[in-house]
């Protein structure tokens, strides 16, 4: 079993997990393994990714009463929960802005394309954090699992070297569904953002509708070359 004393020592920065140093790790991209708040019977380890940058997790290690390590747990950073909260305020902002300020074909146009806008990065967002947080992940355990051998070398690690870890699939049948309903519908507004405002000439709203439409197949198309490179 690994000892608290021994996870201590992975921590290079010992800080407490608080909004203002996540802050400034996730403007600083903060990749020093580890950063770390140590308190009696847990420890709080976190670190950046080039990817993640403020949505990074931190993982929460408890430990027994004869500081062994008992749990691990994963959960957000206090920047991105603040994050998520300002996201939800600013776009309820913005749509009663509309509704004060636009006449009614504003409004109707500022409340279907908002939400659209809003749903493709926030799949976006979530294909992006959900792989970089498993190799994250994965990487944790790896460190964790070698300080038990150099611990223990007398135990029969062999089995656990040989056990194939459970892998995010990525030709399920959710998400297969998934991909045939917002491809498509990625190409419909890159058609209208086309025809309805580059030939409009409203080149930079065109373009910009264009790049969020690309932003979801373009990040699952990296992903899933990505994880069949590194399998």
């Amino acid at each position: 079993m690994v000892e608290k004393k021994d996870v201590e020592k992975l921590i290079i920065q010992n800080k407490k997990s608080n909004l203002k140093n996540h802050w400034k790790d996730a403007f600083s991209y903060n990749t020093t393994k580890y950063s770390g708040e140590i308190k009696q019977n847990e420890i709080l380890i976190w670190r950046s990714s080039i990817f993640l940058r403020s949505a990074y997790p931190v993982y929460r290690l408890t430990f027994d009463q004869q500081a062994k390590l008992s749990g691990i747990k994963t959960e957000k950073n206090p920047y991105h929960k603040f994050l998520n909260k300002i996201t939800i305020g600013f776009i309820v902002l913005l749509i009663l802005g509309l509704i004060l300020i636009a006449n009614f074909k504003g409004i109707i146009i500022g409340v279907i394309v908002i939400p659209v806008i809003g749903t493709l990065l926030y799949l976006f967002s979530v294909k992006v954090r959900k792989y970089e947080t498993s190799l994250l992940t994965e990487e944790l355990k790896e460190t964790i699992e070698n300080i038990e051998r150099s611990n223990y070398p007398q135990i029969d690690t062999k089995l656990k070297q040989n056990v194939n870890r459970k892998k995010d699939k990525e030709w399920t049948f959710a998400k297969i569904i998934t991909r045939l309903l917002l491809y498509p519908f990625c190409l419909v507004i890159i058609y209208f953002s086309i025809v309805g405002l580059i030939k409009d000439g409203q080149l930079i709203r065109g373009i910009f509708a264009i790049a969020i439409a690309l932003a979801y197949p373009i990040a699952d198309i990296l992903l899933i070359f990505r994880k069949n490179k590194n399998s």
